[in-house]
């Protein structure tokens, strides 16, 4: 399906206005970009319930020109068009009443199809941490000795291996499960059953097996994470290590592994410390990321207080991953 777009500029003092009328002429879909908005976020990241920034907000938040930008949608077909004409002809209206302060311009954005795979030309082959080497299906890779390929399609679940937040926990991974002695590793102290909260596309699941872990299971709340997981798995030959359920958390979850991996939010992991706490074995590993550097200091103290002793911190630019044990 090819699609044109509708980029509306308009000046801060009457963009409410203009939102306010289209929405009101039935126009109720569309992508909002203001500059104050997205500055207000970028300097109170501490005040929002969501850690992750995107680098467009950053980019909108820096690049303010006292425009608030308004984008609608429509299919570029007989109803599309003349939807879209009603658009202009609401916005000629509009310009009439208010003078000079908007602006817009109709394009062709292409085939969706276009946009789904676009992002395919930047996945590379990409080493993780020591010996994880994540390749998307459609590159050829031959690995080095000692090491091990992921090979995966993210699809539409979070986790490529390429975010500092995923990186870190697989360099966690490495270390506690399938490091050397020289950096840690104890076989004897810990058995090999891992347990993936917030799996995405499963690839700590898969790291973890690869690594030397005897079993593993992923937990998403996300039915498309769920599915992108399981076909990862089975593409990779691990289904007989790994099992994926759909799950809020670990809620009802048995299971009761020698490390958790967690690379949620700062917020879903202090909620999660207490139940990792009564699923993990004593003296288990817990592994949690997701966490910018405002929150360690409260991440580590929900940590603490759930019954988890810090072992390491690890830093990437913002971002921090936290080692415990389980006391």
């Amino acid at each position: 399906m090819r699609y044109i777009d509708l980029k509306i500029n308009a000046a801060n003092e009457i963009s409410e206005a203009v939102q306010t009328a289209l929405i009101d002429a039935g126009f109720t879909q569309m992508q909002i970009e203001d500059a104050s908005d997205a500055l207000d976020i970028l300097e109170n990241k501490e005040l929002y319930k969501y850690d992750y920034l995107k680098d467009e907000i950053i980019d909108i938040a820096r690049q303010g020109n006292g425009e608030v930008g308004i984008t609608l949608y429509f299919t570029d077909d007989e109803e599309g068009r003349g939807q879209l004409k009603d658009a202009e002809d609401l916005l000629g209206t509009l310009k009439s009443e208010y003078g000079t302060g908007i602006e817009w311009k109709a394009s062709e954005t292409g085939d969706d199809s276009e946009w789904l795979y676009k992002w395919q030309e930047y996945f590379k082959p990409t080493k993780v941490g020591e010996r994880i080497v994540v390749k998307p299906g459609w590159e050829d890779y031959e690995a080095a000795e000692g090491e091990l390929v992921i090979e995966m399609e993210p699809g539409m679940a979070f986790g490529s291996g390429l975010h500092e937040t995923t990186s870190m926990c697989i360099k966690a991974l490495e270390k506690y499960l399938g490091g050397s002695a020289e950096n840690g590793y104890d076989p004897s102290r810990y058995p090999l059953m891992v347990l993936d909260v917030g799996t995405g596309t499963g690839i700590l699941a898969m790291a973890a097996v690869l690594l030397g872990a005897d079993d593993a299971l992923g937990i998403d709340i996300d039915d498309e994470a769920v599915r992108v997981a399981a076909e990862n798995i089975e593409k990779n030959g691990l289904a007989g290590k790994i099992a994926i359920q759909k799950g809020d958390l670990i809620a009802g979850v048995d299971y009761h592994p020698d490390i958790i991996v967690a690379n949620l939010m700062a917020d879903l992991v202090m909620m999660l410390s207490p139940a990792a706490a009564a699923q993990i074995r004593p003296g288990g590993i817990y592994i949690t990321s997701g966490i910018l550097d405002i929150k360690e200091e409260a991440v580590k103290q929900a940590v603490k207080d759930a019954g988890f002793d810090i072992i390491e911190v690890l830093a990437d630019g913002e971002w921090r991953a936290i080692v415990a044990e389980r006391r």
